[in-house]
């Protein structure tokens, strides 16, 4: 009491009260996750919001687990002491023998002695300290002794006093739980704290309703809580609670705990492989359902199939009688009861979903948990157990017999004996014949998903899939195994002649009175067809002969027809109706007076007469015709020749027809494009018109060539030479009408189908640079170039497209060709063209139309002093009056989606200027719509696709609302002639594991004076030190440099309210755009994670999804967006240097841009490895974006010469810069 005492004294220091008054405010506001507005807190604390009971129920069940496993330890602790007091004590009178495992101990090597702790004093630790409480409640001397009080006459209870954690987080608390008398009311005491401070409190008595929220802001105890802190502290004095372990470790403890008991019991109760499934069937209720057993020698029934599933997903451990457990371990049941286990699985996830969906339709009420011990086998269950069970035995029990009957059965193939007896029937009468009476016998069947089952003595039998088949019929109005009915007379020749052929070889039929019965069956009928053809008509009367008399079939369709109702008792009604419903078909209409059915004149239906009608009822009967229905003919084709030849660069197609007059033939292919299926010709025949004939050929050609029928029917046709290979693909699928074809043709042709082989050989100085692929698409260049053609080489990025035009640049130059190309292309790409020329053609001259306005003027003035000039689509548009009076002879536009709206100033810009030979590049022709296409073309060869208005309706409408395939076929072989695409899986064994491009940019004027700017800076400050003060300010000197390296990416890195242009941005955005848009996954890379934000918001923009990855993001996270990456749709992952450089596997990406070149190789190969490892099954494309004309180009140039000097600037580490003078930074800046 006397240091209670002296603790009440010490807290009256203000300072320390003060002090702790600031960190219990700043533990309860950690702890509780309280918001920053008071009202709001206090409201959770006066309503006790459900996560915050839901809080203190976790931590009640966890500090129920650490108590119960303290409590273990302290059973443990004492029955130790117990034991060794008894040993001392008997140790004279027995003597114990001590059980090894010696497998254990011979198995591994001895275990190193380790030095343990005196348990006494283990028991003196106190992870809570007791006057926590006092400390931090700051308690008046007031409230301490009427706390006292209330202790002593017992107002108060501790209930419970736990350990546990708070929510997902580490920490350690400690929770009691009490109640507190007023009078006859009592209400709940509440405290949860940790070692420093109370995080929580809870009173319900008068005082603390009363001024609950001047309480709770002030953080004022009453004297209940004093009362109930003294109980606290007394019983964390006697009692050790809680530890340091956390909440991570405590989950981890009881997993290995649970592993090893399971393994212990799996090791000693059962051995691997050793339990034994064993299924069991049973009959009830005319059902079949299956259970199992499961055991060693001694087998236990199965009570529950859903838990023991789950018992063995989860490996537990159950009990089987009194004193058997088995472990539930898959590894410890044998092979085939695995395969009962996944049998059982799968039936439970049925059953589960069957309740769920029942559930969902509130047609069912979900019960209270029942054992489920079988489950009902049919469908694919009962398949399944018979092929699974194979040759072995399984119990079988029938409880419809209503004894026990128990036996052994086997599953095997066959068919049951059925019996039918057919007697005849009098009525009960001496005398008479009624028909016959009829009984049939056949076992009771179960149904699987593709066949039936019967029970025998000896075995569960399966049927033959095509007895099945035939019996299925009878066995459906027969379920309980016996079928009797009767026939009377009238219906007999229907039962004998329709029902008993088709029983026939699959049931034993036995006939009694048989010469009896048979001598009142009449004859079988049988149907002749008497057709005819006349004034436009066509007519078919059915007759039913039996024996030597014919009847005329009457119309069934009224059925009080007097000819129907006069029909003789005999005839098969029921077979003459059914033959009449199938004529129908083909002559629905019916004459009364001739008793006949015919087609009304429609020719239609008279075509289907010829073509399928006749075929039908040579297969029911015998078909008569007369003459006049004998001379009608469906033909199949008509036999036509097309010719072509070649004359002033003109298409000359000649087309003739031997059977019909061009002026027939017109109609002919009207009746082609209505869809009809038929064409009455003149004579009277008809022509099939089925698709894949000539006639869909001529169709097509005169639709797509927009032939006119004058043109068609004088039979000559003259078209531009630019449609020859369309005309070729579309005419060699019918040899018999590609008749003639001059030389000149032919050779084009083959030229085209043959372009491998072409005599165009690239450049010298080309030879060994190029892979065969581009050999290929250069010889594919010149060969359109050969007949004054244009194309698109639409290579998936990274295959060198601008590597095949250039070579086809350079031939032109090589052998004398006169004349200026013009590129045009994306402003951020014009540049880059100038260092593909350096680097690979050099030889070709190239001037570029930048600048002002003026500047442009005057160099396209000069533009025939080059061999290429190159523009962009921005300034073409501008500068389109400069171009009017020019002409070039290659016109090649890049990235040529950029006209893929044909309405736009840059579509039209690239169209008007003249030049004879056109090329586009582009990795995606067509990126949303197929006007895209047409754009396309329309710049390459003008007319080829006609105006947009007929493109649009002949082709991109069918094909995109209406999905037509026709259209779609006949695009195809119209535009895929000048269209070269190869991927990289095409190609790769030409390629290297990796394809690596530099991609130039050139500043604005704005950024460039900013860049300028930062060099004239830079070359005063160092110019204007000597080498010591050079020396003492290298790191501001580098810091710089850092400087100007953010000016290349973006000036808005060092500049807050810079809002011009940034080249490579913009760049970047295209290369990405691109790469998205040809279907790649792109990792980009950058050292400056204020640049990744500046990306990633342009991405967000052009809705581009992408990941990103910084230093600060957390290792876990990391393996997340790796693992989505890798398996889903995001097609960018932003990564910064320090976070991405090592540790990820990013194999599901095949394009790296390093947007800032880190000029340390080794870090910037390791960063390109996150995708180019094992693992990868793609091509890697690696683009390194350069400003052009700084330092960025500077220090590439240095990487081969002073690798080690370029390492050290990127890496910015001054004590690595030692070696670099101060001549080498002014070189940088030169």
């Amino acid at each position: 009491m006397q240091r209670k005492r002296a603790k009440v004294a010490k807290i009256k220091s203000t300072e320390e009260a003060e002090s702790r008054k600031m960190a219990k405010a700043e533990s309860v506001e950690t702890a509780k996750t309280e918001s920053a507005e008071e009202a709001k807190s206090r409201e959770i604390a006066k309503t006790e919001s459900a996560e915050e009971a839901k809080s203190r129920e976790i931590a009640k069940a966890e500090s129920a687990e650490t108590a119960k496993s303290r409590e273990i330890a302290k059973t443990d602790s004492t029955d130790m002491e117990e034991t060794e007091m008894s040993g001392q004590e008997n140790s004279q009178e027995q003597e114990y023998i001590i059980l090894n495992r010696q497998e254990e101990e011979s198995a591994g090597e001895e275990a190193p002695v380790r030095r343990l702790a005196d348990y006494t004093a283990l028991a003196k630790y106190q992870y809570f300290d007791p006057g926590i409480l006092q400390k931090d409640m700051h308690l008046t001397k007031a409230i301490l002794q009427k706390g006292t009080k209330l202790k002593q006459e017992k107002k108060v209870k501790l209930l419970s006093l736990d350990s546990g954690y708070v929510d997902n987080r580490n920490e350690v608390i400690a929770e009691a739980v009490g109640e507190g008398s007023e009078g006859k009311i009592s209400f709940p005491l509440h405290i949860v704290f940790n070692r420093e401070s109370v995080l929580f409190s809870e009173c319900q008595c008068a005082e603390c309703r009363r001024h609950y929220y001047t309480r709770y802001y002030r953080k004022e105890y009453c004297a209940y809580l004093a009362a109930f802190m003294m109980l606290v502290e007394e019983q964390l004095e006697e009692k050790n609670l809680g530890d340091a372990t956390d909440k991570r470790a405590v989950m981890l403890i009881q997993a290995f705990t649970e592993q090893r008991a399971n393994s212990v019991v799996s090791d000693t109760i059962g051995k691997a492989e050793s339990l034994t499934l064993a299924p069991r069937v049973t009959l009830k209720d005319r059902d079949l359902s299956i259970s199992f057993k499961v055991g060693e020698k001694k087998m236990f029934v199965i009570k529950d199939l859903f838990e023991f599933y789950r018992n063995v997903q989860e490996s537990r451990t159950a009990a089987y009688g009194s004193s058997t457990s088995f472990n539930h371990d898959i590894s410890n049941f044998t092979e085939d009861s695995r395969k009962w286990i996944d049998f059982i699985g799968r039936i439970v996830k049925e059953e589960q979903a069957f309740e769920q969906r029942m559930i969902e339709a509130r047609n069912y009420t979900k019960k209270a948990a029942s054992k489920n011990a079988e489950f009902a086998l049919f469908g694919w269950r009962l398949d399944e157990f018979c092929q699974q069970m194979g040759e072995d035995g399984f119990e079988y029990e029938d409880r419809d017999s209503g004894m026990k009957n128990r036996r052994i059965l086997h599953v095997r193939e066959q068919n049951p004996k059925i019996s039918m007896t057919i007697r005849k029937n009098t009525l009960g009468e001496r005398r008479g014949f009624h028909g016959v009476s009829v009984d049939c016998r056949m076992p009771h069947f179960y149904y699987g998903v593709g066949t039936a089952y019967y029970v025998d003595e000896e075995a569960l039998c399966r049927l033959d899939e095509e007895f099945e088949k035939k019996i299925r019929t009878i066995a459906r109005f027969c379920p309980d195994g016996s079928l009797s009915f009767q026939v009377g007379r009238n219906n007999l020749a229907q039962f004998y002649y329709s029902v008993l052929p088709q029983l026939e070889g699959v049931v034993d039929i036995m006939e009694e009175n048989a010469e009896e019965i048979a001598s009142y069956l009449p004859p079988q009928a049988k149907f002749v067809f008497y057709l005819d053809a006349e004034e436009q008509n066509m007519s078919c009367r059915v007759a039913a002969r039996y024996g030597e008399k014919e009847f005329t079939v009457p119309d069934f369709a009224e059925a009080r027809d007097i000819d129907v109702l006069a029909m003789e008792p005999f005839r098969e009604k029921t077979r003459e109706a059914e033959t009449m419903y199938l004529v129908q078909r083909w002559f629905p209409y019916w004459d009364k007076e001739r008793k006949e059915r015919h087609c009304g004149r429609e020719e239609e239906l008279m075509y289907r007469v010829l073509d399928q009608g006749v075929d039908v009822l040579l297969a029911l009967g015998e078909v008569q015709c007369t003459r006049r229905f004998t001379n009608l003919n469906i033909g199949r084709r008509v036999r036509m020749s097309v010719g072509i030849s070649v004359s002033r660069n003109l298409l000359n197609l000649n087309i003739s027809t031997q059977d019909v007059p061009p002026e027939e033939l017109l109609d002919i292919l009207k009746s082609y494009r209505q869809k009809k299926k038929y064409y009455r010709l003149r004579n009277g025949d008809f022509l099939s018109l089925d698709e894949g004939s000539s006639l869909q050929t001529l169709a097509e050609m005169m639709e797509t060539l927009r032939m006119s029928p004058k043109e068609l029917a004088k039979g000559v046709v003259k078209l531009p030479l630019y449609r020859a290979l369309y005309l070729d693909r579309l005419l060699e699928k019918n040899e018999e009408i590609y008749s003639s074809r001059d030389s000149y043709f032919r050779e084009m042709v083959k030229n085209f189908k043959t372009v491998n082989d072409a005599d165009f050989e690239e450049p010298a100085s080309l030879a060994g640079i190029m892979r065969g692929y581009q050999r290929n698409g250069y010889r594919w260049l010149r060969t359109l170039e050969e007949y004054r053609l244009g194309g698109i080489l639409a290579d998936d990025m990274g295959l060198g497209k601008t590597l095949q035009v250039l070579a086809v640049l350079l031939a032109a130059k090589q052998e004398g060709k006169k004349g200026t190309s013009l590129v045009v292309a994306p402003a951020s790409l014009v540049y880059n063209w100038g260092e593909e020329i350096r680097s690979y053609t050099p030889e070709l001259t190239c001037g570029f139309i930048t600048g002002t306005q003026e500047e442009r003027r005057q160099r396209l003035e000069q533009y025939q002093d080059y061999d290429v000039i190159v523009t962009s689509y921005d300034l073409l548009k501008r500068d389109i009056e400069f171009y009017e009076d020019k002409e070039f002879h290659y016109q090649v536009i890049d990235e040529a989606q950029y006209i893929k709206n044909h309405t736009t100033a840059a579509a039209k810009a690239v169209k008007v200027v003249k030049s004879r030979t056109r090329y586009a590049l582009t990795g995606t022709p067509i990126e949303n719509r197929l006007s895209e296409l047409w754009s396309i073309f329309d710049f390459l060869i003008p007319g080829y696709l006609y105006g947009y208005d007929v493109f649009r309706n002949d082709f991109e409408a069918p094909i995109v609302r209406n999905e037509d395939t026709t259209a779609l076929e006949r695009l195809q072989r119209m535009t895929s002639p000048f269209i070269l695409r190869r991927m990289k899986e095409n190609v790769l064994k030409d390629l290297p594991e990796k394809l690596e491009e530099s991609r130039y940019v050139k500043f604005d004027a704005q950024q460039q004076q900013l860049y300028d700017a930062q060099v004239l800076h830079m070359k005063q400050r160092i110019g204007m030190q000597d080498a010591q003060e050079f020396q003492k300010n290298k790191i501001q000197i580098l810091a710089e440099l850092m400087k100007l390296r953010q000016i290349c990416c973006d000036p808005g890195l060092c500049f807050e309210n810079y809002a011009g242009e940034s080249a490579k941005l913009d760049a970047c955005v295209e290369l990405v755009k691109s790469a998205v848009e040809g279907g790649h996954k792109i990792l980009l890379f950058s050292q400056f994670t204020s640049m990744l934000e500046l990306i990633a918001k342009r991405m967000e923009e052009e809705k581009i999804s992408f990941y990103t990855i910084t230093g600060a993001t957390p290792k876990e996270k990391r393996l997340q967006l790796v693992k989505a990456f890798n398996g889903d749709d995001t097609k960018l992952f932003l990564i910064s240097l320090k976070a991405g450089g090592v540790g990820l596997n990013l194999t599901g990406a095949d394009v790296v841009i390093h947007y800032d070149p880190w000029w340390n190789l080794a870090v910037q190969n390791q960063a390109t490895d996150r995708t180019h490892r094992i693992g990868q099954t793609k091509m890697v494309v690696v683009y390194r974006l350069i400003a052009k004309g700084t330092i960025e180009e500077k220090i590439q140039e240095l990487q081969e010469s002073k690798r080690a000097l370029s390492e050290q600037i990127i890496q910015g580490d001054a004590g690595q810069l030692g070696g670099m003078s101060r001549e080498d930074f002014m070189a940088l800046l030169s």
